[in-house]
């Protein structure tokens, strides 16, 4: 993710340019778990999410542990007044108890309607709790904003907002929705089950159909990094590589959406699936042919493909051997396409 430095005043809160002021506005790490530049990612992300969608999302991790991490969250989201600077009580509070073993989140008044317990629980579940699990903090904290923002996206704008005349004056921001889920951080390395049946997801004739194995792998939440759907340097990729089944629900989602419009361009041994550019959070998937058919190429796909605070996609690089593919669109400088 690209760096990304604006200056925004919003009812006398100030995100400056500089690293230090997006962090404080956006992590409190006490325990100084994350890296310098896990920090400055996810401060970023999340500056990006604010000025976009009006949501103000702050982690904290806390240095000791607590017996009551609900209270704790309520009164830290007070403190903060988390949500006063957005144009409702559009606040989110993670807290994560890392001696303790549990996560919290805490979300605003005006926020409950769209992050319901059930929705907060579920992604503390199955996006932050694999992640915290092998250690992976700064990962697991930014692999759920995924989802948050495609729980948001497309709500909150349709929505409207409540005008500055009519915003009510609230003592507490938050009114205690929210859900808390026990974890310990770095308790298991990441697990990769293999399949007893994984002859079922080989390589197949066209590449179409190879992305109907892919889908079913995504619904059938299927972790194995050595299915023969994959190219080699895929399941190498993918035996380091963890993968939730919140975000397998998530791509399928997407792509279930995007599918219809979908477009093959082959090349020799090389193919492309790619779809319309007026909605770039549906991705290209890339494909090489080996000796049994069309195996998915994730691998090149993760070195040539970004994605922003959306997930729009984009390219990081323009010299790689899919670009046949789009030939016929424009990239401006970040590297998203234009018809």
């Amino acid at each position: 993710m690209k760096n990304f430095c604006i200056s925004i005043l919003v009812a006398g809160l100030i995100l400056g340019c500089s690293g230090k002021d997006a962090s404080n506005a956006f992590i409190d790490d006490r325990a100084g778990i994350l890296t310098d530049d896990e920090t400055r990612r996810i401060s970023t992300y999340y500056e990006k999410l604010f000025q976009k969608l009006d949501i103000h999302l702050k982690v904290t991790v806390l240095k000791e542990g607590t017996s009551d991490i609900d209270q704790v969250a309520i009164d830290l989201f007070d403190e903060y007044n988390l949500g006063e600077n957005t144009r409702g009580a559009n606040g989110v509070l993670m807290v994560i108890d890392p001696h303790g073993g549990q996560v919290r989140m805490e979300v605003g008044y005006d926020l409950e309607g769209i992050f319901t317990d059930i929705f907060i629980g579920r992604i503390e579940r199955d996006q932050m709790v694999p992640f915290f699990r092998t250690g992976k903090v700064g990962p697991g904290i930014e692999a759920t904003v995924e989802l948050i923002v495609a729980k948001a996206f497309g709500v909150i704008d349709d929505a409207g907002y409540i005008s500055d005349e009519e915003k009510p004056v609230l003592d507490n921001w938050s009114g205690g929705a929210g859900a808390k889920t026990d974890v310990k951080i770095g308790s298991e390395g990441i697990r990769k089950e293999s399949l007893e049946n994984a002859e079922m997801f080989g390589s197949r004739p066209t590449p179409q159909l190879t992305l109907e194995v892919y889908m079913a792998i995504l619904e059938n939440h299927i972790k194995d990094p050595h299915l023969e759907v994959y190219t080699p340097e895929t399941r190498k990729f993918f035996e380091k590589w963890l993968v939730t089944d919140g975000q397998q629900d998530n791509e399928l989602r997407d792509l279930i959406k995007c599918k219809d419009d979908g477009k093959l361009y082959e090349e020799g041994n090389l193919a492309v699936i790619r779809f319309s550019v007026n909605n770039r959070q549906c991705a290209p998937y890339f494909f090489r042919k080996g000796e049994n058919g069309w195996m998915l190429d994730f691998a090149s796909l993760s070195r040539m493909v970004g994605f922003n605070h959306l997930n729009q996609w984009h390219f990081r690089s323009q010299e790689h051997e899919f670009m046949f593919a789009f030939s016929d669109l424009t990239f401006d400088k970040n590297g998203f396409p234009h018809q």
